[in-house]
């Protein structure tokens, strides 16, 4: 007798379903022969290093002053005109789902406007012509319960939405420092379509720059990337993710970048500070190498001693010693046949 089998109907796939907020019934995965997840895009790239990929989250931390809406800007302009000056980020929305919802919670609906035309013009987008890449929505007048409401209804109404920026992640929340409201909001967003990535701002604490409250925490610890925004000298702002609470997750976590603002242009710019600070920086390294090599008298040297005298001139323990020589001597070194490290030319402009 033959067997008889029962063909199961093909289980939909979560990731090719149009809706932005996803069906209650719908959101348990579980996999299986037909439901392979599409493979994951960088969303937002930062210097070169994948910041944001695709149904991840990314949070950028600063200080009141630094111009954290100012950087949300350039990454929506960075959308328009991958071209523009996006302060070191690049934006990749593929397929359908080629929009962002920028969501302001904090400022007037003048400064939104002026905000609105920034992007416009960091992009060089002239009028009359129409960008229908963008959805902006103040929320600064509604109440922190209907926010998530709202935002809701705009993600239901526009399934084209990819990226979705909390310019002010602590507005969605009555207390920062309420872990029930922070686990509130996060569930909320984990219910956005898998194809929808979040980049939320966060305020860091007076003191230092860790993320503020609960919301800050959860949201930092669930982040693919953190990047943090701090003022350096005089007007100039560093974006970076060196710092104690700084990551990125899938790529290269040794990126930062320098802008400046710009009175004639009346917005934010790159600037060529990172250059000159590394400049300045390769200029000590050269001068410990010649140092080091002029007390040994040698030309050649190898890399125990290298360490050993970085060591002893910088008064560090051998691990330190080893770390320091890594990242910043043997590059400007070459390295032999045997091994050694030799000097090369890089005297030359001591």
């Amino acid at each position: 007798m033959d067997k008889i089998t029962t063909k199961k109907p093909k289980q939909q796939n979560l990731w090719e379903l149009q809706e932005s907020i996803i069906p209650a019934d719908k959101r348990i995965y579980i996999p299986n022969w037909d439901n392979k997840p599409k493979e994951t895009e960088t969303v937002i790239s930062f210097m070169g290093s994948k910041f944001l990929t695709t149904g991840n989250l990314s949070t950028i931390i600063s200080k009141a002053g630094t111009g954290k809406s100012s950087v949300c800007e350039a990454i929506m302009s960075a959308l328009i005109n991958p071209e523009c000056d996006g302060l070191g980020f690049k934006v990749k929305l593929s397929g359908y789902r080629n929009k962002i919802l920028y969501i302001d919670g904090e400022r007037t609906i003048h400064d939104t406007w002026n905000s609105w035309h920034r992007v416009m013009q960091r992009s060089e987008t002239a009028k009359p012509l129409i960008v229908n890449q963008l959805i902006i929505a103040n929320f600064k007048a509604i109440g922190i319960n209907e926010r998530i409401k709202h935002t809701t209804e705009i993600l239901q109404k526009n399934n084209d939405i990819g990226l979705v920026i909390f310019d002010g992640g602590g507005d969605f929340v009555a207390d920062t420092n309420s872990n029930i409201e922070a686990n509130i909001f996060k569930d909320w967003i984990n219910t956005f379509n898998p194809t929808i990535s979040v980049l939320a701002t966060l305020h860091s604490n007076p003191t230092d720059n860790k993320p503020r409250g609960h919301i800050g925490s959860e949201l930092w610890r669930r982040s693919e990337s953190v990047l943090l925004l701090r003022k350096v000298e005089g007007t100039i702002r560093e974006i970076t993710a060196q710092f104690e609470m700084g990551k990125v997750r899938n790529d290269n976590d040794k990126v930062s970048n320098f802008y400046e603002w710009n009175e004639e242009e009346k917005m934010f710019l790159t600037t060529n500070y990172q250059a000159v600070k590394k400049n300045i920086n390769t200029e000590k390294h050269k001068e410990l190498i010649k140092q080091i090599f002029d007390e040994a008298n040698n030309t050649t040297l190898n890399y125990a001693y290298l360490i050993e005298k970085v060591g002893t001139i910088r008064n560090t323990d051998k691990e330190a010693s080893k770390k320091y020589t890594q990242r910043n001597i043997l590059s400007l070194l070459k390295k032999d046949n045997n091994g050694n490290y030799t000097i090369g030319d890089i005297f030359g402009d001591i």
